[in-house]
C-alpha cells in the first residue's frame, strides 16, 4: 500500500490486488467495513486520522487492484464529524494505464501500447508475474481516471 496526498483535502491510497483479494467492492457493507479497517490502520502506522466528510472514489482494476481517492469535504461544522467519519462511495470498474517513457520489450505480448500527445500509455491486456509488475511500477507513472 501507498499513500499520496495531494493536498491538504485530497488523498490517493494505491492497494495492489493481493491486498484486497477477499474484499468485495460491490457489496456496500462488505466495503464500507474494509474502509474502516484501513481508516485504522493509516492512523496507527501512519498517524494519518480520516475525520469528517469524504468522497470517496474506488477505482478497480483486474490486474493492479484499487485506488482509493478520498477528497475531504471542508465543512463549516467540522465538530460535528470530530472523530467520525461520513462519507459518499462511488466504485469505478476501470483498467489503468500506465504513463511510460519506454516500452518495456519483455511485456510487449502482454500490454497495448497507447501513443496520446507524443506520450506513451500501456494497458495490462494479460496477467503480468509480480517481476514484471514490479518493473512496470518502477518504471510508470500509474494513471487511473484517464
Amino acid at each position: 500500500m501507498s499513500i499520496h496526498f495531494i493536498d491538504e483535502l485530497i488523498l490517493d491510497i494505491y492497494v495492489k490486488k493481493e491486498l484486497v483479494c477477499d474484499v468485495n467492492f460491490n457489496n456496500k457493507d462488505n466495503l464500507e467495513c474494509y474502509l474502516k479497517k484501513l481508516f485504522k490502520i493509516l492512523k496507527s502506522k501512519y498517524d494519518i486520522r480520516i475525520e469528517g466528510f469524504y468522497e470517496i472514489t474506488v477505482y478497480l482494476d483486474k490486474f493492479y487492484g484499487v485506488v482509493l481517492h478520498l477528497e475531504k469535504d471542508d465543512l463549516d461544522y467540522y465538530d460535528y464529524f470530530k472523530n467520525q467519519v461520513d462519507m459518499r462511495i462511488i466504485t469505478v470498474d476501470t483498467n489503468f494505464m500506465y504513463l511510460v517513457d519506454d516500452i518495456p520489450r519483455d511485456i510487449l505480448n502482454k500490454v497495448k501500447v497507447y501513443i496520446e500527445d507524443n506520450n506513451i500509455y500501456l494497458k495490462i491486456k494479460d496477467e503480468l508475474t509480480d517481476l514484471e509488475m514490479m518493473k512496470l511500477l518502477e518504471n510508470s507513472e500509474l494513471i487511473y481516471d484517464k
